[in-house]
C-alpha cells in the first residue's frame, strides 16, 4: 500500500506505511506494546525506501481504544492529507503537550492488517489479552 501527500514545497511524495510498536504502560505499570505508524518514502535509491516520518507519537501510556494512536501533527503537518485517504477516523480527542495538540485517530482494521504484519498481530494479541485478563480479575464469582 502506498499513500501520496504534497510536501511543504508542493512536491508529491509517495509514502509506504508500516506498523511498529512502542513500549507503553498501563496505570498499574504493566508494559504493553503500543501502536506506531512509520512512513517510508518510496525513492529511486537502490534500497527503494527511506524513513520519512513517524506519523504517531507515544506518551508512554496505554490507550484503551483499539487500533488508536496519537498523531504527531507537530512533525507531520501533512497528516490531514492521510486522513482524507481513508486510513483512519478522528476521535475528537486530543493530548496536549507543550504548545502542541495531538489528535487521537482510530486506524481502520483493513489498513493495519495490510501494513502491519507480525507487529500488528502482536499488538492485537496483547490488546485483546489485556482485556480478557481484566475481565477475569473483575469477576469475583458471586451473583449479585
Amino acid at each position: 500500500m502506498t499513500l501520496k501527500i504534497m510536501n511543504l514545497f508542493g512536491e508529491q511524495v509517495t509514502l509506504q506505511p508500516r506498523v511498529e510498536l512502542y513500549s507503553v504502560t498501563d496505570f498499574m505499570g504493566r508494559e504493553l506494546p503500543g501502536l506506531a505508524i512509520v512512513l517510508d518514502e518510496v525513492t529511486g535509491s537502490p534500497d527503494g525506501l527511506e524513513e520519512y516520518a513517524f506519523l504517531t507519537v507515544s506518551f508512554g501510556e496505554f490507550i484503551s481504544i483499539k487500533n488508536s494512536a496519537y498523531i504527531d501533527t507537530n512533525n507531520c503537518p501533512f497528516a490531514e492529507q492521510l486522513l482524507s485517504q481513508g486510513i483512519a477516523e478522528p476521535t475528537g480527542l486530543y493530548k496536549t503537550s507543550g504548545f502542541c495538540q495531538y489528535p487521537l485517530w482510530i486506524f481502520k482494521k483493513d489498513f493495519l492488517t495490510e501494513i502491519g504484519g507480525e507487529n500488528y498481530q502482536e499488538y492485537l494479541r496483547s490488546f485483546e489479552g489485556y482485556f480478557k485478563a481484566r475481565e477475569g480479575a473483575c469477576d469475583d464469582g458471586e451473583d449479585q
